[in-house]
């Protein structure tokens, strides 16, 4: 769960998250979850939308409805996720969504009509509902859930060290990136 503006997030996603994928792809599933502490202001009416606000203002919103779309139309997490992360590095995601497309073979004008659609917002509306189900409830991000539970203590290991704190988790035996080398394995 994260917030594309957010450094922390962009960080995790393409300092840890990416490369740890790439390493134990065959025993992750990664759901990608672009919301964070946004706030999600639902319809009262029938005449009214839903509207967000987020930390750090409309572009904010903006991109978590691109990661949205992305990851709706190409549900593959090693098709979005590195698309993802590509928007992340040099900040401002919605700026780099035609080179990050043409780099990893997405089709760009897809996720922007997705944007510009209904859609987008639909998307976006549900990343809220999945953010405001987990308990206890997220108040930082980025915010790493492992099997659907956000343990709040172990945050900073899962975001420094992601690789290790993942291995942890697994039972014997355990993946070959996790084996520890040298005189002391697991």
């Amino acid at each position: 769960m994260y917030e594309p503006y957010c450094e922390d997030s962009s960080w995790f996603i393409t300092e840890q998250l990416l490369p740890v994928y790439g390493l134990l792809r065959e025993h992750l599933v990664v759901e990608m979850v672009p919301f964070g502490r946004t706030l999600m202001k639902e319809p009262q009416w029938v005449d009214t939308s839903v509207s967000f606000t987020c930390r750090h203002g409309q572009a904010e919103c903006r991109a978590s409805m691109i990661h949205a779309c992305a990851i709706a139309l190409y549900p593959d997490t090693d098709m979005h996720l590195p698309f993802i992360a590509c928007t992340l590095k040099e900040g401002k995601p919605e700026k780099n969504v035609r080179k990050c497309s043409t780099q990893h073979r997405l089709e760009g004008s897809k996720i922007s009509d997705c944007v510009e659609s209904p859609l987008g917002t639909i998307l976006l509306q549900k990343m809220g509902w999945r953010t405001t189900k987990v308990r206890p409830p997220i108040d930082s991000v980025p915010s790493v859930l492992i099997d659907g539970d956000l343990n709040r203590r172990y945050q900073k290991k899962l975001q420094k060290r992601f690789k290790e704190a993942v291995c942890e988790y697994f039972k014997p035996p355990v993946p070959e990136p996790c084996v520890v080398k040298g005189w002391f394995s697991r």
